[in-house]
């Protein structure tokens, strides 16, 4: 086996569809945590491990902390493995938890406040059309270190499902997203409202169990949305979730173009299902489970969570 250092991340594109492609041979070295390898090494995100990570960028810390020494809340800092030259992890909470329904309101609020700021840093970078972030919670979700954590890609182009969703919005003349906030209510796809977000399963989902959170407001913008109630509202969804289907594997992704009409929103998929080859071949989906029953299973998780913590 060769000795040589794996080769800097590249953009590539494919040419049978103009897709692009991030070809990056350094994430085969990533160490796993996750799975049944969980527990098995001291694990990198934790406090007083800051060590193990490149330098912080940026922290939601106690007053006076130091960087890169523990008393952080909120972690952000260079991907060791990174899929393209912009690419930072955000560590999450103070303690060592895979799920982030275990993480309080309060901790997500100070959690958002970070990610507004490195989707912010990135943005102002030369070059960078768009910052990209996304969740992966779980060995089945693609995520290799247990402890809460986001990621954060810098990129020079949008993602080939966003400049859809955009262009899908231009042709319409109308947000799809409020006309589908607009309705759930009266089609039980509601399953949480806070002051100025919602939580809801959209119609028709993509997958099994598609939820997603969105502000009500169209012309809201995710770098200065109100965080108590962006707070209150992610942590209904994750706990909802997990509750609802025994804390599962999910990823999470913020759908978000700057300097463009596009009400942003964050989607959630459980990994309640597979994939098959309709879905990876033909880029299209098949889902047998109406978007209303996702709901309900949903708000009962949310009941659920709500009564144990009165008990």
């Amino acid at each position: 086996m060769s000795s040589d250092p794996p080769e800097p991340p590249r953009r590539i594109v494919d040419p049978t569809t103009g897709r692009p492609i991030l070809m990056a041979p350094l994430r085969q070295r990533r160490p796993m945590h996750t799975g049944a390898l969980a527990g098995a090494a001291p694990c990198p995100f934790c406090q007083g491990n800051e060590a193990a990570t490149p330098p912080e960028v940026d922290a939601e810390r106690d007053p006076g902390g130091a960087r890169d020494r523990a008393g952080w809340v909120a972690r952000a800092f260079a991907n060791k493995y990174p899929a393209n030259d912009h690419h930072e992890v955000i560590a999450e909470g103070r303690e060592h938890c895979e799920q982030p329904a275990d993480l309080g309101v309060a901790t997500w609020r100070r959690c958002l406040a970070l990610w507004q700021r490195r989707v912010r840093a990135l943005e102002a970078l030369p070059g960078i059309a768009c910052t990209y972030l996304f969740k992966n919670v779980g060995a089945l979700a693609g995520a290799s270190i247990a402890h809460n954590h986001s990621q954060v890609l810098g990129l020079a182009e949008l993602p080939p499902r966003l400049q859809l969703e955009l262009d899908r919005r231009r042709a319409l003349g109308h947000c799809p997203w409020c006309a589908t906030l607009a309705t759930a209510a009266a089609e039980q796809r509601l399953v949480h409202a806070a002051a100025h977000h919602v939580v809801l399963a959209p119609d028709p989902p993509k997958l099994p169990n598609e939820t997603w959170l969105l502000p009500r407001r169209c012309d809201d913008d995710f770098l200065t949305t109100d965080l108590d109630s962006l707070a209150s509202a992610l942590h209904a969804m994750f706990t909802g979730l997990a509750c609802a289907y025994d804390r599962p594997a999910f990823n999470l992704w913020l759908h978000r173009v700057p300097a463009a009409p596009f009400h942003w929103h964050l989607e959630l998929q459980p990994r309640t299902g597979q994939m098959a080859g309709l879905e990876l071949g033909g880029d299209m989906y098949i889902n047998s489970i109406p978007a209303a029953t996702s709901a309900a299973r949903l708000r009962q998780g949310l009941a659920q969570a709500s009564a144990a913590s009165r008990e």
